[in-house]
């Protein structure tokens, strides 16, 4: 008996059918695969505008910073915070004159741990003195080197200026929406950028109102233009939208997740000299400009890097940590840095870095108490090395 032959029309009829079956295949999965990448550690990867721009202003109450986004003036000298502005040390009077003060992120905060178990706070028990905590989570080099400014009342004699790796592509960023962390008007700061001479120049954080807020969410390149991580730019996330099959195929080409792929963090690559952010020489510009705002108010100031675990994982497999162009660029403008990752791994002995952070098991998170020992000895050490404490 012969079989029955379909007609050309129906052929193409049959094919259409199937590609668009698999088509329609390709987007549930992708669908899915998106909401997971949103749900994970990844989800910098993936910018949702469609967000309640309302709920986000709402909740935000007005309480930022006008300038450095957070805290917000009234946040910056309340719990836990003293009236000064520094972390609450139950050792010492925030009357007391402080024989140091401490900027940075969180790594200088003390994230994660109970606050007096921070290392800037176990530093000032092993030194019998108070040092002034003015660390803020979140913070990038920039955002920490324009609360030192304001902070005129600081009259300690030495600044740690701590340094998280990570800070070189916070300092080309000016909303941290960008960054994967969630949707607020708190998260827009300013940021400073080099002019044409190689001189700082400080870009003002934008004045905006609700609908303000809402047009930037649909619209970020227009209230930014100078914002390096711009949604669907090389570096930036890339807008969730339909067809999510070429969302998901326009994330797995990004640079940063190729970098990523190859064990390394997704901001190594800011630390090359030619990277299209120019975050290398910005990052190096700011820390000369702390140093010399340090010495024209009569201060002593160290630089001092604070490893994340990843920075060791790359010193065990490429040599050296992926901060390592930093150290020599500042090493040319004949400023010195303190990296305590060589006398950590000393002090550790057989025992892992690992061991140095709150979440051990994953080799993960901020300094734990016992990390944060470690870290305020070897930077005592380094203190009265430099002969900048008794």
């Amino acid at each position: 008996m012969l079989k029955r032959q379909l007609s050309p029309s129906r052929r193409v009829l049959f094919g259409l059918i199937s590609i668009l079956i698999l088509l329609g295949v390709m987007e549930g999965l992708s669908a899915i695969f998106l909401k997971f990448v949103l749900a994970s550690s990844a989800h910098f990867l993936v910018w949702n505008p469609n967000i309640d721009a309302h709920m986000a202003w709402t909740a935000a109450g007005g309480n930022w910073d006008d300038e450095l986004g957070w805290p917000s003036p009234r946040d910056a000298v309340a719990p836990p915070r003293d009236q000064t502005g520094a972390k609450y040390n139950p050792d010492f009077s925030p009357s007391e004159y402080p024989c140091a003060s401490a900027y940075g992120p969180s790594f200088v905060w003390g994230d994660d741990i109970p606050l007096a178990d921070g290392w800037v706070e176990q530093l000032s028990r092993k030194l019998g003195c108070r040092v002034a905590n003015y660390g803020v989570n979140g913070y990038g080099t920039d955002q920490a080197y324009v609360r030192f400014l304001h902070l005129r009342q600081d009259e300690a004699p030495v600044t740690l200026f701590g340094i998280s790796p990570e800070n070189i592509m916070q300092n080309v960023n000016q909303y941290r929406g960008f960054l994967g962390y969630g949707p607020s008007p708190t998260g827009l700061k300013g940021r400073f950028v080099l002019d044409g001479e190689g001189r700082l120049e400080w870009i003002h954080r934008p004045r905006i109102d609700e609908k303000g807020f809402l047009d930037f969410l649909r619209d970020p390149a227009n209230l930014l233009p100078h914002e390096y991580l711009l949604p669907d730019t090389p570096d930036g996330p890339v807008t969730l939208r339909f067809p999510y099959t070429l969302t998901v195929a326009r994330v797995a080409l990004m640079p940063r997740l190729r970098v990523r792929i190859t064990g390394r963090p997704s901001w190594a690559d800011f630390y090359r000299a030619d990277h299209p952010s120019g975050a290398l020489a910005l990052t190096a510009a700011l820390v000369e400009a702390f140093v010399r705002e340090s010495e024209h108010r009569g201060k002593r100031a160290l630089i001092v890097m604070l490893p994340g675990a990843s920075n060791f994982r790359a010193r065990a497999e490429f040599g050296q940590p992926e901060y390592a162009p930093l150290i020599t660029a500042l090493a040319t403008r004949k400023i010195d840095v303190f990296d305590p990752s060589p006398a950590l791994l000393f002090a550790l002995g057989q025992r892992s870095y690992c061991e140095l952070y709150t979440v051990p098991a994953d080799c993960n998170g901020h300094f734990g108490i016992e990390g944060s020992r470690m870290v305020a000895d070897v930077v005592m050490a380094e203190l009265r090395r430099r002969g900048l404490v008794k």
